[in-house]
């Protein structure tokens, strides 16, 4: 049997799955975000599977590989709040490459540039953001602050309700402990954590 007959089988013998595949793809993602399709801001290897509510914001533009999945089930405050992804100016982009998969509650927000790398696992209360949302100088807390990048590598697993800054490299494979804060360029196969992180161990 080809995968076309193996689909539509699999979709016959459990007609539910058709209103789970539609709630996730299209209600929880495509109709939201059509806008961002419609001015052509994003492109989409595969439209998402989105367990929680996934909210493209921002005047800049978004892409995202194939096999990605938004949000879960099982995770908290599943459907007491959303992910959202956010390219708050014209020429910021964030790029969420193949096989992203996250917990509830992310909040992904590009100045500039965040890329994040193939088979990345996200857990829960995760933010990540490449600029700084008010000056440090005194004068100039009202007005945003530096502004850099982000870039994190393949395979790579952030615990839950952690905090990447500016200006970091996480390098493939690397584990970010739970409530860690990241700020800087840190190289591949460790595990790395605290406030702020530091390399607790390698990994073999």
């Amino acid at each position: 049997m080809n995968k076309l007959g193996t689909t539509l089988f699999y979709f016959i013998k459990n007609p539910r799955n058709i209103l789970l595949l539609i709630h996730r793809r299209y209600c929880n993602f495509f109709i939201p975000n059509l806008i961002f399709f419609i001015t052509k801001r994003i492109v989409v290897k595969k439209i998402p599977s989105c367990q929680q509510k996934t909210k493209l914001t921002g005047k800049g533009s978004i892409s995202i590989g194939e096999g990605c999945s938004f949000g879960y089930k099982l995770g908290g405050f599943h459907r007491g709040s959303i992910v959202e992804i956010q390219v708050r100016y014209k020429d910021s982009v964030i790029k969420i490459k193949n096989n992203i998969a996250t917990n509830n509650n992310l909040f992904i927000c590009a100045a500039n540039y965040i890329e994040v790398g193939d088979n990345t696992l996200i857990g829960q209360g995760v933010t990540i953001m490449d600029f700084e949302a008010h000056g440090t100088e005194p004068t100039r807390r009202k007005q945003i602050g530096e502004i850099g990048s982000i870039i994190i590598g393949k395979n790579v697993w952030i615990g839950n309700n952690v905090t990447i800054l500016k200006n970091s490299e996480i390098g493939e494979n690397t584990i970010i402990a739970t409530g860690a804060v990241v700020s800087g360029k840190f190289p591949k196969n460790v595990i790395i954590g605290g406030v702020p992180a530091k390399i607790i161990k390698e990994l073999e």
